[in-house]
């Protein structure tokens, strides 16, 4: 897909100016992008940092309430009046005792009337286990388990106070405002704080939350924010919306509607005011310019089009038709002309072109005919070249007229060099069997044979499987040949000299490969010699394939050993290989390693003898 468009661009220039213009627009682009972005962080530093200061001074205004409410619970549990009555009443109350409890509700009930912020008060008695409210009137606390919470609850805290929600579960799980007849938030402080052998009656005051909901709805900056506060150990007091199931689910949930959360903390109490507001409203006018900046771009884009449109029918329609002609004349077509009427630089390349290819046309048919008599001298002198085929049946005269003469080792060296000829040909093709090849190696050994008059004996391992292979044709018989000439001839043994030639199809890791080797039993080489040799072959195997092979100055043995290396580097690959083995007068073995899995045996060599079949 990518290179099809790649390619859609590269052929017209069309796309390409399109490109061009809209990559003009990318910067503005780019520029409304972070004008836009830039302006929406600076409203909202702005919108936070005001929110901020308002919900501080909210704060503050929270904890001077809520230093107010403790100092005047200090003030009504020291009491010296409401401690005796306490300190007075037994378990089983007596009518003065109740009188005093009575006087102690009405007091307690003057006390609300001139503070606000309370919406009740209530005292717990520890000797009747009950509790006196302005409230409620007086209530019995029946459960021993809500009875020995609170006196637990008390024993902790000192002269200190502890906010309670009425729906807090105490004792085996009742709500601690259904206990104790709290409405909301409490206040829980012991009574007589300041003497140390206090009995453990208890002052729970409850707060006004309604008041505390209208100084919090005073700061709330739109009727979709939320406005929540929270106590130190993450308890929520009131707020502006519903109850959230717990401090985390609604920082959470803030979150997942993209909501802007902004904190005031109070420094001593720890209570937290948190503010959540959906950034849609902060940003409802940045939106809008958001908007205008993207139908901006848009009307660009569709200006950039436009104007693409246009260069394209007055500049590159003119030069696809002029390369549709020059394509057409590439293919053959010299008739054709081009229409224009234009006056411009186009009419003028246009004429241009017409003239060039009338005058192509003529210098064509000129070619043509030159062409025309250079084929019929060349076939002349085809035809007086002598085929093959006259050689082979010149070679097969002299074989039967040395039969009729008896002279046995001339018809069978006649024999053997007419096959030689033959395979040498194999009908202009480049590729053979490896048995074909074997055939042939056999015909040049027996001449050689006959030659040095049975000098040497001739050995050969030939896996079954590998003689139907594909070998490029003439590989080992140079090998052969240096083995017999520089090998076996110029040794000095006496006793009968062995040539071997071996052939496997081994596999590994790697891949198949045909192996060939020949040995002989000849003088051999020092191992200086070998090593120079071998360093020779492998750069000759290093060269690159698609520099040819490079002509080597060098004669001698190694000649045609480094003509080989040529020849399987630019056949079989760079893993094809030859390796020599050698030792002064003990003989040499040279091994051809060409590698079956290369592309160039099943589709280089494959198709060249088809191509020469």
């Amino acid at each position: 897909m990518l290179k099809m468009i790649r390619d859609q661009i590269r052929q017209r220039i069309q796309w390409r100016l399109t490109i061009y213009f809209v990559l003009i627009l990318i910067p503005l682009l780019l520029t409304g992008w972070f004008s836009n972005k830039r302006s929406q962080e600076l409203l909202l530093s702005e919108t936070t940092a005001r929110t901020e200061s308002a919900m501080h001074a909210l704060m503050d205004n929270i904890e001077l309430v809520l230093q107010n409410v403790e100092e005047l619970s200090a003030v009504l549990s020291t009491d010296t009046e409401m401690n005796d009555a306490l300190a007075h009443a037994k378990r089983k109350l007596e009518p003065k005792n109740v009188m005093a409890f009575a006087d102690l509700k009405h007091k307690l009930a003057n006390f609300l009337s001139i503070h606000p912020m309370f919406s009740q008060i209530a005292v717990y008695h520890d000797h009747s286990n009950s509790v006196i409210s302005t409230l409620h009137g007086v209530l019995p606390v029946d459960r021993a388990d809500e009875r020995i919470w609170l006196r637990q609850l008390l024993n902790g805290l000192g002269t200190g106070i502890v906010f309670i929600q009425p729906d807090e579960r105490i004792g085996a799980g009742k709500p601690f405002g259904q206990a104790f007849g709290a409405d909301s938030l409490a206040v829980v402080r012991a009574m007589d704080i300041y003497n140390p052998n206090r009995e453990r009656h208890a002052l729970i005051i409850s707060l006004n939350m309604g008041r505390l909901q209208q100084y919090i709805r005073s700061v709330t900056p739109s009727p979709q924010a939320e406005l929540h506060l929270y106590t130190a150990d993450g308890k929520w007091v009131t707020g502006t919306a519903k109850q959230p199931e717990s401090y985390q689910d609604y920082l959470a949930r803030a979150e997942a509607n993209d909501q802007v959360l902004i904190q005031a903390a109070s420094p001593y109490y720890g209570w937290t005011l948190t503010l959540a507001q959906p950034k849609r409203e902060l940003f409802a006018q940045s939106y809008q310019l958001e908007y205008y900046a993207v139908f901006m771009i848009a009307l660009s884009i569709v200006i950039a089009l436009v104007m693409a449109y246009s260069i394209y029918t007055s500049i590159a329609a003119p030069m696809r038709k002029l390369a549709r002609g020059m394509r057409a004349m590439t293919s053959g077509n010299l008739d054709v002309r081009l229409n224009s009427t234009r006056q411009d630089e186009f009419g003028i390349v246009t004429d241009l072109f017409n003239h060039m290819a009338s005058q192509q046309q003529h210098l064509i048919h000129d070619h043509y005919e030159q062409s025309l008599r250079l084929a019929n001298t060349e076939l002349k002198l085809l035809q007086s070249q002598i085929h093959p085929h006259f050689l082979y049946n010149t070679l097969d005269s002299i074989y039967w007229m040395a039969q009729h003469a008896e002279a046995e080792d001339i018809s069978e060296m006649v024999l053997h060099l007419s096959r030689f000829f033959r395979l040498s040909l194999s009908k202009g093709k480049d590729v053979i069997t490896v048995k074909d090849c074997l055939e042939h190696l056999h015909a040049y050994i027996r001449i050689q044979q006959i030659r040095f008059l049975d000098l040497f004996h001739m050995e050969y391992d030939i896996e079954p499987r590998s003689e139907e292979l594909p070998l490029v044709k003439l590989l080992v018989q140079p090998i052969v040949e240096n083995a017999i000439i520089h090998g076996l001839e110029k040794s000095s043994q006496q006793a009968e000299m062995l040539l071997r030639i071996v052939v496997r199809v081994e596999e590994d890791t790697e891949g198949r490969r045909l192996t060939i080797r020949v040995i002989d039993s000849g003088t051999g080489m020092t191992e200086e010699m070998c090593a120079q040799l071998q360093a020779e072959l492998s750069a000759v195997l290093r060269q690159p394939t698609e520099h040819g092979v490079v002509a080597s100055d060098h004669t001698g043995a190694g000649y045609g050993l480094r003509n080989v290396a040529a020849r399987i580097r630019l056949n079989y690959g760079q893993n094809a290989n030859i390796h020599i083995d050698s030792v002064w007068g003990g003989g040499t073995t040279v091994t051809l390693v060409l590698p079956l899995s290369e592309p160039y045996v099943g589709r280089q060599i494959e198709d060249r003898s088809r191509t020469a079949g």
